[in-house]
């Protein structure tokens, strides 16, 4: 499976969260899965590329072109596949399209906005692709507490909770990933 990583490239977090990420990616690799990502080297996002890596695990990077000028160092360039692009847009829809299904691994605004865009793709019928919500240390809680809130206020249906998963485990989460049928749901039962 080509397996799509979104989560933050940040050199500042905390160390724990690069630590899961890339043993997340190993063991994913060991199982035979494959990366597509953002081709950042730092963070968490480097974090899944160096994982993938030790796990012997196929690296495909999608970057804009004008990362080449401003935020050159910021790139892994020696992903196995390197993608460029025009835009963010355009990158996002190439990892997207590439993707098999989704890791949500904590991240920042540009994560939290590649979250939900999958989500509402998935609501709305244009993919079935698993999406699993990596949720290191209850980064994700109150972002949980949220989407519930609005489901109880009647702005999201409780079906679509069937969207995506939560997990702390990796076990739990690479059986998901590898057999999710979204509870039967049709695009009909979520909106």
């Amino acid at each position: 499976m080509e397996i799509c990583v979104f989560g933050a490239a940040s050199k500042t977090i905390d160390e724990r969260y690069i630590t899961a990420v890339e043993a997340m990616g190993e063991y994913l690799a060991k199982r035979g899965h494959n990366l597509v990502f953002g081709a950042g080297k730092t963070g968490v996002m480097g974090a899944a590329e160096r994982g993938f890596k030790k796990g012997g695990g196929r690296i495909h990077g999608v970057v804009p072109e004008f990362f080449k000028e401003d935020l050159y160092d910021f790139v892994d360039w020696d992903c196995d596949e390197i993608t460029l692009t025009e835009t963010m847009r355009e990158r996002k829809a190439i990892m997207e399209d590439a993707a098999d299904c989704f890791i949500i691994a904590p991240g920042g605004a540009g994560t939290f906005e590649e979250l939900f865009e999958v989500l509402t793709l998935k609501q709305l019928g244009q993919h079935r692709k698993p999406i699993a919500i990596y949720n290191i240390d209850g980064y994700y809680d109150e972002m949980i507490k949220a989407l519930d809130y609005s489901i109880e206020k009647n702005f999201i249906k409780a079906e679509c909770r069937a969207l995506y998963k939560l997990f702390t485990d990796l076990d739990k989460m690479i059986d998901y990933l590898e057999n999710d049928d979204m509870e039967g749901l049709t695009v009909q039962d979520l909106k």
